[in-house]
Parts: C-alpha cells; structure tokens; sequence
C-alpha cells in the first residue's frame, strides 16, 4: 500500500494502519482487495463499531483487546419476544433475574465493553458473563427502564442476548476434570521418582518401599480416571471392527502399567516406569481435551438453536396481541406480523396490501406485493413499513418453513474419512504384529525377556505423531481460523475439505451485500438534477425503506449550500404514497413526483428508460440503472478459486436474468449459473453435481436442503436460525476470503500430520528394530518415548506457528498442496 493511495486528510491513526495493511478496529490484515475508499477496515461492522465505541467514550475497549481479534459482525435486527414473553412470566414485579445465551463475546475487552454499556442503564442491576461458555446472568428491573434497549445498544456492537439453550459441554469439562487428575498424578509420581535417580535406595529404610507404594497408588488413579477414555474407545471401536487409535494407546497404557506392576513387586521400584506412564496418559488426555475444546469454543460463539423455538409471532386474541411461539401456531389462527417479522405459516392476507420479502425461502432479493385475499408464504419476511394481518392457513407443523427448519445434515459423528482409517488400521495392525512377534520370538528363551520385548515395543510405538501432535496442529489451525473470522464448528470439515473439487455459490446475501449501487450514469444523473427535483427526490427516498430508495439517498447527500425552500414542507410533505410493486409518489404544488418502475412514474414514455424512473407530471427528470453490490473480494476470490482447480458454480433462486448478470460480474460461465431454483431444486442439483465433493455456501433458509445434500457447507449468516448450526464453518467479515481460507487451512493442517507420520513411522522402525533385538528395555523405551514426542510436538507448533501459516492471508492457489 503506497501513500498515494491515502486520503490525505485522515488522522495519523487511520494512515499508520493502512500503510501496515491491518484494520484499524480487529486487527486483521485488509486483504488483496482493499480499497482505500473504505477506510482502514476490513468490512462494514468494524468501520461501525469503531466509529459508536469512539462516539460512546469506550476507546479503553483497544487497551484490553488482543492484537487482533475476529471482525465485528453485522447483525440484522432481532424482535425480542422472547423479552415480551419473559416479562408476561414474570408476574411478581421487581427486578428481573435471567440466564441467557450469549453470541459474540470472545474476550475480554468484549466482556468490558458490555459490561459498560449495561452500567449506562439505570435499570440494570447486575450482569455476569462467562465468556468461555457463551452465558449471561442478568439482573433487570422493568420498573425503570425496557430491557430491548439495552439490548439492541449492544446488538450494534455485535453482540446478542438469546434464550438460554446452549447445552453443558458434559464431554469437554469430563476431559478436563480428568486431565486435571492426570497431570496433577504425573506430577507426584515424578516428584517421587526424583528421589530414586538421584540415589535414593534399599538402604535408606522403608522410605524406600513407601515412595514405591506411593507411585503405584498415584498410577493406578491415573490409569482408571485418564485411561478409562482410551479403553472405553478402543472397546466401543472393537465392537464396530474397527482399529482406530484408542486400541495401540490403550494397550500401551495396560501393558506399562501392567509391566511396572510387575516390575516394582519382583525387582523394587527402580525397576518400574510408573512416571512416563502417568505423563503419557496426561499428555494424550490434553490431546483429547483439545479436539474437544476448540470446537465447543467456537459452537459457544453463536446461539443454539434448530430454528422454530427462536420465531415468535402475536396471535390476535380478545385481550389483544399476545407473544406465542411459532410451534404453537394453529390453523386459522389470527396473526399480526409487524415489520421485520416472519411468517411462521401460510396464511390469507386481511384488510391492507403489503410488501415482503421471500429471500429466506426463495433466495429472491426484490420485494413482493401481496392483496388482500392472497396467501403469503410462511417464512415471508415483512419488509414494509406497516404491520398486517393474516389468518392461519394452516398448522406450524404442516407449514414449509418447519420442513426446510427440520432439515438435519448428517451426523458429524458418523463421518469417518478413509484415510484416517487406513493410517489408524495398519499402524493398530503393524503395532500389534511387532508386539506380538517379539512376544513370541523371545518365549522360547526367556519369557520375562518376552513379556518386556513386547511391552517395549508398545510403549516406545507411541502414537503421539497422532495422538498429540495431531490435536496440537488442529487447535494451531482452528486458532488461526478463528482470529481471522472463521470458526470450525465440525472436526470432520478439515479431513472433507480435502475432497472437495466443486464449490456451490448461492448469491443474495453470499456474494452480495444484500444492498444497490448506482452504476456511472446513474450517479450522473443524480448530480445532473435541477436544485428542486434533488430536493425532492431526497426528500422521499429518505422516508422509504425500500432497498432503491435507500441506495439514491445514500447518493443524494444534502449539499451544503441547498436552501431549505427547496424542500418540500407543511402537511403535503408527509403525505408520500408507497404502491406496492409500482413506487413513490408525493403530490406537491408544483406537481406530481413519482419514482418507481417506468409504466408507473412515465406511462407515456417509449424507449429503454432503464429500472427506476424519477419524474414530474409524468415528465422523465432522471433514469437509474441499479444493480446489485458485491462484495469487494467477490470476483477476486472466485477467480481465485478457480485458479487453484475448484469448479465453482452460482446457484440461486433469484431470477435467472440477475444470475445471469452476476456470473458475468464473476468471471464465471453461463452453465455453471442457474437462477429461479426452489430450495428443493438447488438440494437436487447439489446432488447431482456430485454430492461426495460439494461445499456449499449459503445464507438462508432455501439452502437449508441444500446444506444436507453437500458433503459440507458454510455460511456467514452469524444473524439468523439454524443454518450456522448445520453449517461445517461460519464466517464473519464482508468478502468470501473465509472459503479459500477454510480449503486452504485444511490442506497446511494434511501436509504437518502427513510429515509428522513420516517421521513417526522412521522413527518407530528404528526403535521397534532395536526393541526386537533386546536392546531396549521398558525403562529405556519409556525414556525414549516422551523425547520423540516432544520432537514431534516442537516441529508441529514451530511450522504452524505466526507467520509460518501463509494461507491466512495468501490466495488459494498458493496453498494448493
């Protein structure tokens, strides 16, 4: 980045990060396709939360924070019934006492910054948050304040309070509570065998025998607390016929224990290696912790939820509208959907027209106009400026939004990729038959020679290139994902990335910023109109939330000299009409100003006057061509990934003629672009483009079915229900660079554990070989094992350490393996 690129009026601050390529707020790098006209931010959500901490007086927020920590999602907004629902509970009066979820925090100049902003309010008596877990105890008092308030404050920061769903990490705190025991086991153990090498002996009395006693104790707790994992595995693996890795390691945890056992009861405690069997069994429980972790970790960045228990709707009632949750919505049910609420079920539309949005169910980014008679959709988003009515066409549970909710993708459990079971099957195999050849070979002369051969074997056959080294390289990668927005909610994804050859594209919301631009002449003619028409095209574009009038008052911004009779006033200045479907109109005393589609705003008018006309009395003042925005690194990226040999198709149910236009925009061909699909039709079409190497990356609920029938899938939609919860990875940020990334990662992480098993395996011939031989004792292979772990644990964490993971910020293709 040259200096000539900068805006020369920015503060020295914003100057120095841009020269350096970080964003200002997060602290991640700027990407490839930064342009300056942004500031020096990543996306959106930074630039605007930097701008609210610095309005708000929170700056000690960038004292507290990380280095760099993950980008600020922008968050769409939430209706909070679930608060309306909690206070209708809470029939005592008083303060409020709840335990919730809660998304977004991830350290602790998070926790600092919310905990301010709740201070702010009078209202707020105490909060607690547990950022580890993703929990929240907050005490409220209704009395003196609306607890939505607070709510949405912090929602802009990027946060979100939810019900209490998320489950007890059972499993993670089991690992760590028997880590704990492990290690706090080795440790002890060490301490006493401390004193036998530095010469304590038979001689010194019963402390001899009792440091003895003492490490066969502290072993035998280590072996049934931390080794009940290992066994628990290697049996339930057993029953399926399958060798996976648990087998050699519990094998070896049993013979060593069994050996030194032995050992200590016929030749003294000299004679046993109870310290480098409780340290193995602790460093494999931190290698079972980790996995386990990292993944709960990132799980707990979001709120859980399957969909459905999160949609409230006000179902009309003699005591008026009351909060109900959409599983209890039943057939002709009188429903009121105020703007921004989504329909739960279809239902016939009463009294009024409206506009909505269908783009969770169709992908479709326009608006749709709907009369009254007609039946709106369930999951129809009410994006206009006026709530409705609706009768229940039918029940919650027949409706298409519980379907496409319902929708599971397989079980990550039951993924097993090949690969891992070739290498876990011959190393159990190859393990075993030294084993049990050494046994056998040596019986015949002396068979405690025999029983030590094999147990030699097994001990210095540690499966740490595996079994720790391994884990360590995930959370390595898991880590660096995580700083730069990305978080791996599936420890399958890394290994089915690796098959992954086509990538599936929906596009609202995927590829685009869910907003409009004007192209060149557009923004001309918004600076060729005369000082009046300005006037009041600004003045009702900013009254209208409609994604076009949005985008031209973005554009008009007041000019600084404009004279305020120019604008229109008095009571016909409020009196702007919205037709469905058609545009603006506002009828002043100098004539009738319309801006909307051309057979509405100049029926006369002949000729290509582009999508959105502005006019007086039916007379063309202007003619806009809109088009969807992108985001910045879209084509880059998807040129990127094609470089790097991935298929990538767009698939949307948005027309075909705007697909057709964004696959030209990408560099992509026109076949591996198809629009107007349903949700059930893109789930088809995943599946026959190959299901067994799709990843598929979506936004809403249409790509629900479509996440199912994909070997995995991604989305960055961090604001909505249940697809951050079917999804292999979610990704914050406004560009797509989380995909090359996430592929990118998957191959690094393949390349370290393919090289540590190389290693591994050289090292293990040479150390069976002498095993075999009789050179190499219990104690000796006991001793030999934790230095090649560590080894093995030192190169993983050097080549996947800082600067060493290029992927982070480099192209995909140039980390192709």
């Amino acid at each position: 980045m040259t200096t000539s690129t900068l805006d020369m009026n920015w503060p020295d601050e914003w100057r120095r990060a841009a020269e350096q390529g970080v964003c200002l707020h997060c602290g991640n790098e700027l990407g490839r396709f930064w342009v300056a006209g942004d500031g020096p931010f990543c996306c959106r959500g930074c630039r605007t939360v930097y701008e609210m901490i610095h309005q708000e007086s929170l700056e000690r927020f960038y004292d507290l924070k990380p280095d760099a920590t993950v980008p600020a999602p922008s968050l769409g907004p939430d209706s909070y019934d679930w608060v309306d629902q909690a206070l209708t509970q809470h029939e005592n009066g008083g303060a409020l006492s709840m335990n919730l979820d809660i998304q977004g925090v991830h350290c602790a100049a998070c926790v600092w910054l919310i905990g301010e902003l709740f201070k702010r309010h009078e209202a707020g008596i105490q909060i607690r948050i547990n950022p580890a877990v993703g929990k929240v105890e907050l005490i409220w008092d209704p009395d003196r304040g609306d607890l939505k308030d607070f709510l949405g404050e912090i929602e802009k920061f990027g946060y979100r309070l939810g019900p209490a769903r998320k489950g007890d990490r059972r499993q993670s705190r089991a690992l760590l509570m028997r880590m704990a025991i492990a290690i706090s086991m080795a440790m002890n153990v060490m301490m006493f065998s401390l004193a036998y090498y530095f010469g304590l002996a038979p001689a010194d009395g019963n402390l001899y025998q009792f440091f003895g006693w003492l490490s066969l104790a502290l072993a035998s707790v280590a072996m049934v607390a931390g080794g009940g994992v290992f066994f628990r595995g290697a049996v339930q693996g057993l029953r399926r016929r399958v060798l996976h890795l648990d087998v050699p390691i519990s094998l070896g945890m049993a013979l060593a224990y069994a050996g030194s056992v032995w050992g200590f009861l016929t030749g003294g405690p000299e004679h046993a290696y109870f310290d480098s069997l409780t340290i193995f069994i602790a460093l494999m429980l931190v290698g079972r912790w980790s996995q386990e972790h990292i993944l709960e970790r990132n799980r707990n960045s979001l709120l859980d939820s399957s969909g459905a228990e999160n949609l409230t709707v006000k179902r009309l009632e003699e005591g008026g509208p009351r909060a109900t949750a959409a599983t209890e919505v039943c057939l002709n049910d009188e429903l009121w959907i105020a703007p921004g609420d989504l329909m739960p079920v279809a239902g016939v539309l009463m009294r009024r027209p409206t506009e909505v949005s269908l783009d969770w169910i169709t992908g479709e980014s326009d608006r749709v106009a709907f009369q009254p008679g007609d039946t709106v959709p369930a999951g129809a988003f009410n994006v206009s400026r006026h709530g409705f009515t609706v009768t229940a066409a039918e029940d919650f549970a027949d409706s298409r939004l519980h379907d496409l909710l319902s929708t599971t993708n397989l079980a990550d459990e039951e993924f097993r990729p090949l690969w891992w079971h070739r290498i876990s099957g011959w190393y159990v195999t190859v393990v075993l038959v030294a084993a049990g050849a050494g046994f056998v070979g040596w019986l015949t002369v002396d068979p405690t020679v025999a029983l030590k051969v094999a147990i030699s074997v097994l001990v210095v056959t540690c499966p740490c290139a595996l079994g720790l080294a391994t884990p360590l390289a995930e959370e390595l990668i898991h880590g660096a994902l995580r700083r730069s927005g990305v978080f791996l909610r599936k420890q399958s994804f890394t290994e089915k990335a690796l098959d992954v050859r086509k990538i599936l594209l929906d596009k609202t919301g995927t590829l685009t910023l869910g907003g409009l631009i004007l192209d060149d002449d557009g923004r001309a003619a918004c600076g060729g109109l005369e000082p009046r028409a300005r006037a009041v095209l600004r003045h009702v574009t900013a009254r209208s939330n409609h994604p076009v009038s949005a985008c031209l008052a973005m554009t008009l911004a007041p000019l600084p000299a404009e004279p305020a009779n120019l604008r229109p006033s008095g009571t016909a200045a409020e009196d702007i009409s919205e037709i469905p479907g058609a545009g603006l109109e506002i009828k002043l005393d100098d004539g009738i100003w319309r801006l909307g589609r051309p057979d509405f705003a100049a029926p006369g008018a002949a000729g290509n006057t582009g999508h959105t006309v502005f006019s007086r009395d039916g007379r063309i003042l202007a003619a806009f061509q809109l088009s969807e925005a992108f985001k910045a690194d879209a084509a880059g990226e998807v040129a990127a990934l094609i470089a790097a040999g991935y298929e990538v198709h767009l698939l949307s149910g948005d027309s075909q003629d705007k697909v057709d236009a964004a696959a030209r925009s990408l560099g992509l061909p026109a076949e591996r672009a198809e629009g107007d699909l349903t949700p059930e039709a893109k789930a088809d079409r995943v599946r026959a483009l190959d299901q067994r190497d799709t990843l598929m990356v979506g936004d809403g609920l249409n790509d629900s079915p479509s996440f199912e029938a994909a070997l995995c899938a991604a989305t960055p939609a961090v604001d909505r229900p249940v697809l951050p919860g079917k999804a292999d990875f979610f990704f914050l940020g406004d560009g797509i660079v989380a995909i090359g990334r996430s592929l990118a990662a998957a191959r690094q992480l393949r390349r370290v554990v393919r090289d540590n098993l190389v290693l591994a395996v050289a090292y293990n011939v040479a150390a069976v070989a002498l095993c075999l031989a009789g050179w190499v004792t219990p104690v000796v292979a006991a001793i030999i094992m934790p230095v090649s772990s560590v080894t093995v644990v030192s190169l993983t964490a050097l080549r996947l350490s800082g600067r060493r993971l290029a992927w982070t910020s480099s192209s995909p293709s140039s980390s192709s393996a």
